[in-house]
C-alpha cells in the first residue's frame, strides 16, 4: 500500500513538472526531481526490501547520472520517448519504462509535424542520430571510469576488517546502482536505434529523396557502428589476476663497478 502511494503521489508531481535540462540537454538541478522524487525513490526501494545505498556520490558519478539523463531523453525528444516515465526509472520506480515504448511512435510524431519540406523530416532524423553519436562516448568514457573505481572501491571494502555490515550493504548498493544505470542507458538508447531505423524505412517510402535518403542512411551506420562497439568502451575490463614475478635483486647491479667473476 505505502509504495503504491508513493509512484503514484511521485507520478503526479513528475508529470506536472517536467525535468529541466540544463546546458547540452543535461539534468539540470532540480529540488522536485533532486530531492522529492530522490526520497520517494529511496522509501520505495526499502519498502521493496532492496539494498538502498545513502553514501555521497562522487563528482564522477554525478556527471554520469547527468550525462546519462540526457541520452535517454534528449532535448526535443520528450515528446515519444516517455520523459515522466523515464524520471520514475531514474529515481528507482519503475522498473523499465521503455518496455512500453513502442519504437514506432518516433516516426508517429515525426510525420505528424507539418513541415513546408518533406525533407524537413529528413533533416531532424539525421541531426537525432548525430546527436545520439556525440552524446554516447563521452557517457561511455565516464561510465568505465565510475565502474572501474567500483572494482577499486569492492577491493578496498575486502581489505579492511571489522566494517559496519550497513555501510557494506551500502557500497555494494552504490556499485549495483551504478551498473544498473550504465545498463539502462544503453538500453533506452538501443530502442532510439530501433526507431530511427524504423522512421528511415518509412520516410524511403512515404517521402523519397535519393540524396537525404543517402545521408540518413550514412547516419544511421555510423551510429549503428557506435552502438555495437559500447560495451567494449563503456564498461570496465575484467581485472587479471596479478602474477608475482621474481624480479632480479639490483642490490649488485648499476653501480658501475661491475666486473666479470674471474675465469679459474
Amino acid at each position: 500500500m505505502v509504495s503504491l502511494l508513493v509512484v503514484s503521489s511521485t507520478a503526479i508531481l513528475l508529470g506536472a513538472c517536467s525535468r529541466p535540462t540544463g546546458d547540452f540537454g543535461r539534468a539540470a538541478p532540480n529540488v522536485l526531481h533532486d530531492r522529492v522524487a530522490e526520497d520517494a525513490g529511496m522509501l520505495y526501494r526499502y519498502s521493496q526490501k532492496q539494498n538502498v545505498s545513502n553514501l555521497n556520490q562522487t563528482d564522477q558519478e554525478k556527471e554520469l547520472r547527468d550525462r546519462g539523463w540526457t541520452l535517454v531523453v534528449p532535448p526535443n525528444s520528450e515528446d515519444w520517448v516517455g520523459a515522466s516515465k523515464a524520471q520514475l526509472k531514474r529515481q528507482g520506480l519503475l522498473k523499465d519504462p521503455y518496455a512500453t515504448i513502442n519504437p514506432s511512435i518516433y516516426y508517429i510524431y515525426l510525420r505528424s509535424d507539418k513541415y513546408r519540406s518533406s525533407e524537413t523530416r529528413y533533416n531532424r532524423l539525421i541531426n537525432d542520430m548525430k546527436s545520439d553519436e556525440k552524446l554516447l562516448l563521452p557517457f561511455c568514457k565516464i561510465a568505465q571510469q565510475v565502474l572501474i573505481t567500483d572494482q577499486e572501491r569492492q577491493a578496498a571494502l575486502a581489505r579492511q576488517q571489522d566494517v559496519n555490515p550497513q555501510f557494506a550493504t551500502g557500497v555494494k548498493a552504490r556499485v549495483n546502482e551504478n551498473k544498473s544505470f550504465v545498463d539502462w542507458v544503453l538500453g533506452a538508447t538501443g530502442r532510439r536505434l530501433q526507431a530511427y531505423q524504423i522512421a528511415l524505412n518509412a520516410l524511403e517510402v512515404e517521402t523519397p529523396s535519393a540524396r537525404r535518403q543517402w545521408d540518413a542512411a550514412k547516419a544511421y551506420e555510423q551510429l549503428r557502428r557506435t552502438y555495437e562497439e559500447l560495451p567494449s568502451k563503456c564498461y570496465a575490463p575484467e581485472k587479471p589476476r596479478e602474477e608475482q614475478i621474481a624480479k632480479t635483486s639490483r642490490i649488485f647491479t648499476g653501480w658501475g663497478l661491475e666486473r666479470p667473476a674471474p675465469q679459474k
